[in-house]
């Protein structure tokens, strides 16, 4: 009967037409039509009770307290782990002998899950006040190997603007390392963040919303100056934005499957998607892009700091006697002189750096693999000095790092002088100390060239290399000025000096 006025009035009052009445009242343009071509009012129609006098019988109704209980404790559990109605009837029988049906009970469930059913507000984002966060996993082919990697998502509540990059795991440093780059990315800085309880924010889950958070948390907090507000446990709804992030990239950042030979190339093609996505959508309930809301936003976010967090893990390592500290199963070398002494590791995404007495002693790509070791030639300098012999077989000589100029050049003054030789080679490569590896390298080239494998030799290309490549050589006589060679020179008067002196010539 409403409606029936509704459209009554909108036709012959307001003078809309049919099309305007459907979409005012979000009916189909057929009703209106209905509606107009009949002159009588539609008669309101009684629905009927097929059910009789009771409700529930009274077994059912012996039940129905145990059923809600089940119900309303399924709501506090995950999502994949509750009871169906087929268990429910199960239990109901097995536990408290049950004899009515199992329709029955499907029925009743049915009705009491949509009377518990939570309710979920709209919400509408102040600028620059909140992010969230989630891990993702997708599957890529790298380097022609199909690998899972976890995708770090980040998305500003207000502008919905996304932020996506790909890690080998979800480890402390990767959630750190990722912050970093989010928060370049965005621009500035949000007030406030909203998290799961993930071990590597949460140490500990204290009564309500409080948390113990994890130190290295606190840090990165400390240094971009935001807050960490932490869903209800088990209710990842409460930061829906980013929750449908992870799919949606999923599904259309990376199908089809990426082909990449690094993770620097797939993040770039990952952040080159969060920018045309910001370009072409649109925000919901709105007419701007996602692009126009973030620039609004980012007069909103806070100023990035002038230093970047480190987003690493430290921890503390022994100097074993080979003068390798031990991380992850994996070997990596420090200077030699610090044999036997406890060193701060700095373990970075892509790298680990080894600190000592607030110094960086040594750097070194991270790697992935297990039961490996690095080494770097440089450390083992002094060692060598006093065992020279081993420098044939040394583990950082080896090093594919290493150019095979050395390892010949080595080889020929190891042939022609023995013991001496291999002395002398190591002097060589302190010079690298003063005047790098490339200069070291282009003097060895050139001496091999020479055929001539002596330290004096090589010093002298160095010398020559330095001097802008400016080649010393003897001219022969041929080629040598006539008048250079008449010149003569010559020598000095000793008495002429007595005279000015007045004979004095002490």
């Amino acid at each position: 009967m409403a409606q029936y006025h509704h459209i009554k009035f909108l036709k012959e009052v307001e003078g809309l037409s049919q099309r305007q009445i459907a979409i005012k009242l979000g009916i189909s343009r057929n009703t209106v039509s209905k509606y107009l071509k009949q002159n009588k009012p539609p008669t309101t129609i009684k629905r009927k009770h097929t059910y009789s006098g009771k409700e529930y019988s009274d077994e059912t109704k012996r039940v129905l307290p145990i059923i809600d209980q089940w119900l309303e404790d399924d709501l506090k559990r995950w999502g994949k782990q509750k009871h169906t109605a087929a268990r429910i009837y199960k239990r109901l029988v097995d536990e408290y002998d049950f004899k009515g049906s199992e329709s029955n009970i499907r029925k009743v469930v049915a009705k009491r899950k949509k009377k518990l059913q939570e309710v979920f507000i709209p919400l509408d984002f102040q600028l620059g006040h909140q992010f969230q966060f989630d891990w993702g996993e997708a599957d890529i082919v790298l380097q022609g190997q199909t690998k899972r990697v976890f995708l770090f998502c980040s998305q500003l509540s207000a502008s919905r603007v996304r932020f996506v990059r790909a890690y080998l795991h979800e480890k402390q440093e990767a959630f750190l390392d990722g912050f970093v780059h989010a928060f370049e990315f965005f621009g500035g800085i949000p007030t406030e963040g909203l998290f799961d309880n993930l071990k590597t924010a949460v140490e500990k889950i204290m009564q309500g919303r409080d948390r113990l958070e994890q130190e290295s948390f606190m840090a990165l907090q400390t240094h971009y100056l935001f807050k960490a507000e932490f869903c209800n446990v088990r209710s990842g709804n409460e930061k829906g934005r980013v929750e449908g992030t992870v799919g949606y990239v999923r599904r259309n950042a990376l199908v089809p499957v990426p082909v990449v030979q690094s993770l620097d190339e797939l993040n770039d093609h990952l952040l080159s998607w969060c920018l045309k996505e910001a370009e072409h959508r649109k925000v919901p309930y709105s007419k701007e892009t996602v692009k126009q809301m973030w620039n609004k936003e980012k007069e909103y976010l806070r100023p990035l700091p002038e230093q970047r967090f480190e987003a690493c893990k430290l921890v503390s390592c022994q100097v074993n006697k080979t003068s390798l500290i031990t991380i992850e199963t994996n070997k990596y070398s420090v200077p030699c002189k610090y044999v036997g002494q406890a060193v701060w590791a700095k373990i970075f995404v892509d790298q680990i750096i080894v600190v000592a007495q607030n110094q960086v002693i040594a750097k070194h790509p991270r790697s992935y693999e297990r039961h490996e070791m690095f080494t770097v030639l440089d450390h083992y300098l002094e060692a060598l000095i006093k065992k020279p012999r081993a420098i044939r077989d040394a583990h950082a000589f080896q090093s594919s790092d290493i150019p095979k100029v050395f390892r010949r050049f080595h080889q020929k003054m190891r042939d022609q002088e023995g013991a001496i030789g291999d002395r002398k080679f190591i002097r060589l490569l302190l010079l690298h100390r003063e005047i790098g590896m490339e200069i070291l390298t282009q003097a060895l080239l050139e001496a091999e060239k020479t055929q001539i494998y002596r330290y004096d030799v090589v010093h002298e290309f160095i010398r020559r290399i330095e001097n802008n490549g400016t080649i010393i050589q003897d001219l022969s006589r041929d080629k040598t000025p006539t008048n250079l060679l008449d010149y003569k020179i010559q020598k000095s008067n000793v008495a002429q000096y007595g005279q000015l002196t007045g004979g004095q010539l002490d």
